[in-house]
C-alpha cells in the first residue's frame, strides 16, 4: 500500500514546479505515513508515499540510453516474485534491488508496456521513459489498486486518489450533472470520477501519454469462454483455483498476516485453505480476528446469529490464534467520524454511508492488531449471493441490478435519494442514468462464440448479465471502498476471491450450476464441504451490523436539523427541507429504519463533501 502522483507536460519545465506535486503528494500522506520522495525531470515530475514495511516504490534506473533513465513509482505487491526475476533475468535484464519497483522496472526494460502482461499481484504505477518522452499508466486486472488521472492540454496529472489530483491548480474543481448523477445513483460507472474532465484507469487498462496524445489498451479483461466442465469438475476446479489464490497471498513475505474471520462460509473456507497451506509449508500460526459492534453483538447472540461467537468458536476448533474486538457504536456518532470516512471513501459521499463510516471504525481497529489482513470478501459476487434475486421483479428490471433491488425496495430513486429536493432529482433523473448505463455495460459484455459450448438457457443468459454487471460496477465501487478505507489506516488487504483467474472461471459458471439445489452459493458450499464444519456450511448469511440504536438517530436527528437550520449550510438548495424535518421527527422510527438513516447519512454527508472540497456544481 502507497500513495502515488505525477505530472506530465511535454512542453513544460517542470523541474520549477515540482513543489505542486509535492503538494499532491503529500495529501497521500495516509497511504504511506512513513516516507516521501520525489523525481523531477524537464518533462516529468513523479511522487511517492510508503510504508517502512514495503521498502522503496520509487525507483530510477539506467535505460542504456545516453542520459536517459526509466523511472517508476509504485503502489502494490507483486506475487511469484522469484518467477518473474528468472523471467527478466532470461531477457538480459538484471534487476537493480530486490524490492517489487525494481521487478517491475527490469520488466518494462525486458518486454517494453507489454510487461504489464507478465505481472502477477494487485498494483497501480506510473513509469517515465526518458527515451520516448512517454508514461505508462497501468492498474492490476481486476482493480485492486486504483488510479486517477486528469488530463491537460500538453500531457496529463496523475494519482492513488481523486483529493491529491484536487490539490493542483490545474484541476478544475467542478462537479457537472452526470457527476451528481453519479454520486446519488450509486452507478459506480466503471472509469467515472464525478469531478468533470478526471478519469480513473479501467482493471487491467494501460493509458500511454506521448508527445502525440493517449493511447488506452486494456491488457486484461473478462472472456466469453464455454463452460464445459460437469459439476463435480467444477468444484475441483474452484478449490484448486482459491487454493492457489490463498497461497500466493500467504506467500508475499514481509509483516504476519491476519485473516478476518466472521464465523461465515467465505472466511471460514479462507481460514481453512490458510491452515492447509500453512501445514504444507512445514507449519506456524495462523491468526485470526473477528470485529463487531458490542450492541449488534448482543442482540444477534440473543438470536443465535452473532458472529464473533460462530468466529470464536470456529477459531478453536481449527486451532488458530484469535482475537475478538467488540467496538461501542458510539464511535460512529457525529461529523468528525463522518467526515474521515468520506475522504477515506475515497473523496465522495456515499449513498449508504453508515456502513462506510462503520467500516472505517472497524478496519481502524484491525490495523492496530495488523498490518496485513486477508478478507473473504466478493465470494458472493462470483458466485452469485445477490441482492434481492428472490424477487422476479428486480431480475426482469433492465436497470442496475443493485439499483433495481433498491428502486423496488427501498424507493424509486434509490438508496439515499429521498431527502433531495424533488425539482434536483427531476432534473437528474436518476432511474434514466442507470438505465443507460445498464444498456452501455450490457452491450460490451463478452459471450461464449455462438455454437461453442453447451446451449445457455433464457435464464442462464440474463443471471450470466447480472453477474457480469456485479463484476463491473458493484466491484469497482466495493474495492474502491476496502482500498480507501484499509489505506486511510496504513493496513493492507488482500481478497483471494478478488482474482483474475478466479474470476474468469466463475464468471463463465452457469447460474444453473453456481446455485445447483436451489441455495444461494451452493456451488461454493460443496467447494468449501470437508474443509470447514457443516454448521458453517448451514449458516444463512449475517447482514452488515446495523443495530437499531436510539441514541444514534438521536445524534442523526440533532445534526440534521442543525444544518436544516443554517441558512449557509451548502447542501441546503439541493434539499427538500420539510421532507428532511419529517424524516427525523419521530426518533425511535428513524432508529429502526435503515432507509431512512441512509437518507439522512446522505444528506449529511454530502453537506460535508461540499465544505471539504469546494466543489462548483454546473448542473
Amino acid at each position: 500500500m502507497a500513495g502515488i502522483t505525477g505530472w506530465v507536460d511535454h512542453g513544460g519545465e517542470l523541474q520549477r514546479d515540482a513543489a505542486l506535486v509535492r503538494r499532491m503528494t503529500g495529501a497521500l500522506a495516509a497511504r504511506g505515513p512513513d516516507g516521501e520522495a520525489l523525481w523531477a525531470g524537464q518533462r516529468a515530475v513523479l511522487g511517492h508515499r510508503r510504508l517502512a514495511a514495503e521498502g522503496q516504490g520509487l525507483r530510477r534506473c539506467a535505460t542504456g540510453a545516453p542520459g536517459a533513465a526509466a523511472v517508476l513509482v509504485f503502489d502494490g505487491e507483486l506475487y511469484d516474485r522469484a518467477a518473474l526475476r528468472d523471467a527478466v533475468i532470461a531477457r538480459g535484464r538484471r534487476p537493480d534491488g530486490d524490492g517489487d519497483a525494481d521487478l517491475v522496472l527490469a520488466a518494462y526494460l525486458a518486454w517494453g508496456p507489454a510487461c504489464v502482461r507478465e505481472l502477477s499481484g494487485v498494483f497501480a504505477f506510473g513509469l517515465w521513459d526518458e527515451r520516448t518522452d512517454e508514461l505508462l499508466l497501468a492498474r492490476d486486472p481486476v482493480g485492486i489498486k486504483p488510479l486517477y488521472y486528469y488530463p491537460t492540454p500538453r500531457g496529463v496529472l496523475f494519482a492513488s486518489e481523486p483529493k491529491a489530483l484536487l490539490a493542483h491548480p490545474a484541476v478544475d474543481v467542478t462537479v457537472d450533472a452526470d457527476g451528481l448523477r453519479e454520486v446519488l445513483s450509486f452507478a459506480g460507472t466503471p472509469g467515472h470520477a464525478v469531478f468533470r474532465g478526471m478519469r480513473k484507469l479501467l482493471p487491467g487498462e494501460l493509458l500511454r501519454v506521448g508527445r502525440e496524445g493517449r493511447t488506452a489498451d486494456r491488457y486484461w479483461r473478462l472472456e466469453g469462454r464455454p463452460h464445459t466442465d460437469d459439476l463435480e469438475t467444477t468444484v475441483e476446479r474452484v478449490r484448486e483455483l482459491l487454493s492457489a489464490s490463498v497461497a500466493r497471498r500467504l506467500a508475499v513475505g514481509g509483516p504476519e498476516v491476519s485473516i478476518m474471520l466472521s464465523g461465515g462460509l467465505d472466511s471460514s473456507l479462507i481460514t481453512a485453505l490458510a491452515l492447509r497451506e500453512t501445514e504444507r509449508r512445514g507449519g506456524g500460526r495462523v491468526q485470526t480476528l473477528s470485529v463487531d459492534f458490542k450492541e449488534h453483538s448482543a442482540n444477534a447472540r440473543r438470536s443465535g446469529t452473532d458472529d464473533s461467537t460462530f468466529a470464536i468458536e470456529l477459531a478453536r476448533e481449527l486451532g488458530t490464534e484469535h482475537q475478538d474486538v467488540q467496538l461501542d457504536r458510539a464511535e460512529l456518532l457525529g461529523g468528525t467520524a463522518r467526515a474521515a470516512a468520506l475522504q477515506a471513501y475515497p473523496d465522495l459521499p456515499c449513498p449508504v454511508g453508515e456502513m462506510t463510516t462503520a467500516l472505517h471504525v472497524f478496519f481502524r481497529s484491525v490495523a492496530s492488531a495488523t498490518p496485513v489482513t486477508v478478507m473473504g470478501e466478493w465470494a458472493d459476487t462470483l458466485f452469485g449471493a445477490f441482492l434481492r434475486l428472490e424477487d422476479p421483479e428486480v431480475v426482469a428490471r433492465r436497470t442496475l441490478p443493485w439499483v433495481a433491488s433498491a428502486q423496488l425496495h427501498v424507493r424509486s430513486g434509490g438508496v439515499g435519494s429521498g431527502l433531495f429536493a424533488p425539482d434536483l432529482l427531476g432534473l437528474l433523473d436518476l432511474p434514466a442514468y442507470c438505465e443507460a448505463r445498464f444498456e452501455e455495460e450490457v452491450a460490451d459484455m463478452p459471450v461464449p462464440p455462438d455454437g461453442e459450448g453447451p446451449p445457455e438457457s433464457a435464464r442462464d443468459r440474463r443471471m450470466r448479465e447480472i453477474s457480469y454487471l456485479y463484476l463491473r460496477g458493484w466491484m469497482e465501487m466495493g474495492l474502491a471502498q476496502d482500498d480507501g478505507l484499509t489505506s486511510s489506516h496504513g493496513l493492507r488487504f488482500r481478497a483471494p476471491f478478488a482474482d483474475p483467474e478466479l474470476m474468469q472461471y466463475a464468471y463463465g459458471i452457469p447460474w444453473s450450476m453456481k446455485n445447483f439445489d436451489g441455495r444461494s452459493k451452493s456451488l461454493l458450499r460443496e467447494v468449501a464441504s470437508g474443509l470447514v464444519p457443516a454448521r458453517i456450511l448451514e449458516r444463512p448469511k449475517n447482514p452488515f451490523p446495523s443495530t437499531p440504536d436510539t441514541a444514534h438517530a438521536r445524534a442523526l436527528r440533532d445534526e440534521l436539523t442543525a444544518l436544516l437550520d443554517d441558512p449557509a449550510a451548502p447542501v441546503l438548495p439541493l434539499v427538500d427541507v420539510q421532507a428532511a424535518r419529517e424524516a427525523v421527527a419521530d426518533v425511535e422510527k428513524l432508529a429502526t429504519g435503515w432507509q431512512s438513516r441512509a437518507d439522512v447519512e446522505m444528506i449529511l454527508q454530502t453537506d460535508t463533501w461540499l465544505r471539504l472540497y469546494r466543489p462548483r456544481l454546473a448542473l
